[in-house]
């Protein structure tokens, strides 16, 4: 059963990038409070899906798609912000374009992260610009997050970079 609930979670943000796509469309900046939620949402499960399959004795069918998943649900938030008029549209297909190339290149999950990493950043920077209180509740959630996930964090953080850190020092010594 948790192994079920961690797929479930993991397929919402298949539906969480449905919705961004959608409030982009109908509602575009507007949409802007309703957009953080779902992404906040999203982000949440994220977080909650690991956490319910590690619990889990069966294993789930979607781990090995988790992270395409998220993927996904990146390109939904860009979607979402392109349409809504946050990002210009070259700016969000050069970065996606960029970000593309430097994975295939790499082949590195880390590099993947770090395009996330920026589209976090430029989440973070919209929401501060137009809705300032949505972005000290976020801050308020990332704090609890990170100290939920503090033992977590001291291990991934620093093993992602030394994952970019290898990588780019091969590439200097090539």
């Amino acid at each position: 059963m948790l192994a079920l609930l961690a797929d479930l979670l993991t397929l919402s943000r298949i539906g969480a990038a449905g919705v961004l796509v959608w409030l982009g469309i109908t509602a575009g900046a507007a949409s802007l409070p309703a957009a953080a939620l779902v992404t906040v949402l999203g982000w949440t499960t994220d977080q909650l899906d690991g956490w319910v399959a590690r619990l889990s004795p069966a294993r789930t069918r979607l781990g090995v798609y988790d992270f395409p998943i998220d993927v996904i649900f990146y390109a939904g938030i860009v979607v979402y912000l392109v349409l809504s008029g946050f990002v210009p549209v070259m700016a969000a297909a050069g970065f996606m374009a960029l970000s593309f190339a430097a994975w295939l290149a790499s082949r590195r999950k880390a590099v993947a992260i770090l395009a996330l990493r920026v589209v976090d950043l430029t989440c973070a920077v919209v929401i501060f610009r137009n809705a300032a209180w949505i972005g000290y509740l976020l801050l308020v959630w990332l704090v609890l997050l990170g100290w939920i996930y503090r033992r977590r964090l001291v291990e991934r953080v620093p093993r992602w970079f030394d994952d970019l850190r290898q990588m780019v020092s091969r590439r200097q010594g090539a």
